[in-house]
């Protein structure tokens, strides 16, 4: 048996509203984008429970009504009721109702790829809002709808207007591993080939699972990631499709930000499409979790601030945007190892933003650690002409972290410092007599000179994602 990796958090929150099904029915909404560990996550929840599983899928309405009554009434362990022919959902749910309330047992009913129940009958949310009003509410069950589509289970679980809004008693969106968490994986031995893998596929333990990481990041590349007709080629189309029936403007925007047109009037400019156009797909791909939107840290008004960049949210599609659509010819021709030798500079494009982007999780593991004071808030700051990769911020302390990250090839100098600490003169915030901390962090560590200015000058050093010295 495979085993079981990470989700601490969301299992104890589970097993926290498993207690209170014995006193109240519990109605769980789970969702988060595909191969994230959604039904791993609840596999492992209902271990040892009385629980039943039922996975949807494209099928007819009749279809599904008649495999999910046979499937929960089997995990129920009710023969009698799974032999049953139910005309429609409404009588399903009354015979479940009533089956439930004759056994008092706490039980566990998993719905998952719910959206798919949805698109084979258009009243499904509101059946389903009947089924848990009128019949499982009051009885010691836990209901847990599940779906990959989060488009589909915002508008019919989620949203204000969605029947069964107002019902759920928790929601949880399953995100991707962190890279500590994603570590467990790959082969830590290595950290430049572990994190540049990472960078690639981000934390879908799907993806993940997908690599060799005993062999050389040339061949995962080579013959796992870009392999033609390969999962992870045919990965993104099948993400994309999930969420819109019409995606060809959403891959325009995906594909322009991943050629760095990170500015809206870039964006505007490389999709072609119109200004009443253009913010609408934005709205939707950042709502999605497809893109993000990021401002300078000190920004008042972040929310009408005219500096905002946006990039792709997961390093995976980063990946895809960014390498294998732009590079889809060369890759076609099948001499795999020429590509990735040709094109490494965008590679390592995207190893070092990853790393940036990793930064701040490893900052907090270095605060959890007691190496840096408490810091609230984390973001980029940049002006016209400079640029901070991570900016920590401290209210009530009035105190400022300034974070200079580097995927280099050498050791990093005393020079790097003091840039980093004639930028953060620039960055205007916090009251006078503000409290400055400094931190560098390093793919391949530090010089002795830098090692010995760290000591003199209180600064952090973490060389790859570990502590060095400050």
């Amino acid at each position: 048996m495979q085993k079981f990796i990470g989700r601490k958090e969301e299992l104890e929150t589970l097993e926290d509203l498993w207690q209170k099904t014995d006193k109240e029915g519990q109605l769980v909404i789970i969702y988060g984008k595909r191969r994230v560990g959604k039904t791993e996550l609840v596999k492992e929840f209902i271990r040892n429970k009385y629980s039943a599983y039922y996975l949807a899928t494209k099928t007819s309405a009749h279809d599904q009504l008649t495999t999910a009554s046979q499937t929960i009434f089997q995990g129920l362990e009710d023969n009698l009721a799974k032999n049953i022919k139910f005309e429609n959902w409404r009588n399903f749910f009354d015979v479940l109702g009533d089956r439930i309330a004759e056994n008092d047992r706490p039980k566990v009913i998993i719905i998952d790829e719910f959206p798919y129940l949805v698109e084979s009958d258009s009243a499904m949310s509101s059946l389903f809002q009947y089924g848990w009003d009128e019949k499982l509410r009051k009885t010691k069950t836990m209901l847990i709808l599940m779906g990959s589509s989060i488009s589909m289970m915002y508008k019919h679980a989620l949203n204000y207007s969605a029947p069964l809004y107002g019902r759920r008693t928790a929601s949880m969106l399953v995100e991707p591993f962190s890279y500590t968490e994603a570590k467990e994986f790959l082969d830590g031995s290595d950290f430049e080939k572990s994190f540049s893998l990472y960078s690639l596929l981000g934390g879908i333990p799907a993806y993940l699972d997908q690599l060799e990481p005993k062999q050389t990041l040339e061949y995962n590349l080579t013959n796992i990631l870009l392999k033609k007709n390969s999962f992870l080629r045919t990965e993104p189309e099948l993400l994309i499709s999930e969420e819109f029936q019409e995606p060809r403007n959403y891959l325009t925007v995906l594909k322009a930000i991943g050629l760095k047109q990170t500015k809206y009037s870039e964006i505007l400019n490389s999709t072609g499409l119109d200004t009443n156009q253009l913010p609408f797909y934005l709205k939707t791909l950042l709502e999605l979790r497809l893109i993000k939107k990021e401002v300078p840290i000190t920004e008042k008004n972040p929310e009408t601030s005219k500096k905002g960049s946006y990039s792709i949210y997961d390093n995976f599609l980063r990946f895809y945007f960014s390498f294998v659509l732009t590079n889809n010819s060369l890759i076609e021709s099948e001499n795999l190892y020429l590509v990735v030798k040709s094109k490494i500079d965008t590679l390592q494009a995207l190893y070092a933003k990853a790393y940036e982007d990793t930064s701040k999780e490893i900052v907090r593991n270095a605060i959890k650690a007691g190496k840096l004071p408490q810091f609230y808030e984390f973001g980029r700051w940049w002006d016209k002409n400079n640029e901070i990769d991570l900016v920590g911020l401290n209210s009530d302390e009035n105190s400022i972290l300034f974070v200079e990250v580097k995927w280099n090839n050498q050791p990093v100098d005393t020079d790097v410092f003091w840039k980093l600490v004639e930028r953060s003169e620039l960055v205007k915030w916090g009251e006078e007599g503000r409290q400055k901390y400094y931190t560098l962090i390093s793919k391949n560590g530090f010089t002795e000179q830098m090692k010995k200015l760290a000591q003199e000058r209180s600064v952090c050093l973490i060389a790859r994602d570990v502590v060095f010295g400050g």
